[in-house]
């Protein structure tokens, strides 16, 4: 019988867990990366919530005004419209806000606040990502149902 030697694993485990919220790795790395990623979009937050309110506009205005069959080319690309317009405004309003690491020991309490502050952010950033990839779902199949129905 032959024995691998396996590598060791990639993942390195910090002794100190305490030192490991505050150097930012983990969940912690990924809202420091929104909070660049939403600084650096910054000028798209106007632009998406203008797209993602007249899209849901014209889609209110779709259903409430034309007759039933008249307006159903437009539904679908108001629906996509809308999600990513919103959800992009959304996640640079949210993310622009996420408190930086501590450069000094924090206190006990000040410290309590600023990591259960974190830790919403990345419960919140962990629902953007499956809502983003549920909404990249969404979006294909809608497409292909309207490049179905609609495209020829």
């Amino acid at each position: 019988m032959m024995i691998v030697d396996y590598p060791a694993p990639l993942l390195v485990y910090p002794e100190n867990k305490k030192e490991d919220l505050r150097t930012g790795k983990g969940v912690f790395q990924m809202i420091d990366k929104f909070k660049r990623i939403a600084q650096a979009i910054q000028v798209l937050r106007l632009p998406s919530l203008g797209v993602g309110l007249i899209s849901l506009a014209s889609l209110v205005a779709i259903v409430l005004i034309f007759a039933a069959g008249q307006g159903d080319l437009f539904i679908i690309p108001c629906v996509v419209g809308s999600l990513w317009g919103l959800s992009t405004y959304s996640f640079i309003v949210t993310f622009r806000a996420v408190p930086d690491k501590p450069n000094v020991p924090l206190k006990f309490f000040s410290n309590l606040k600023h990591t259960i502050t974190r830790v919403w952010y990345g419960l919140v950033g962990v629902f953007f990502l499956g809502a983003t990839a549920a909404m990249l779902v969404v979006t294909i199949r809608m497409v292909l149902i309207w490049l179905r129905d609609y495209g020829g």
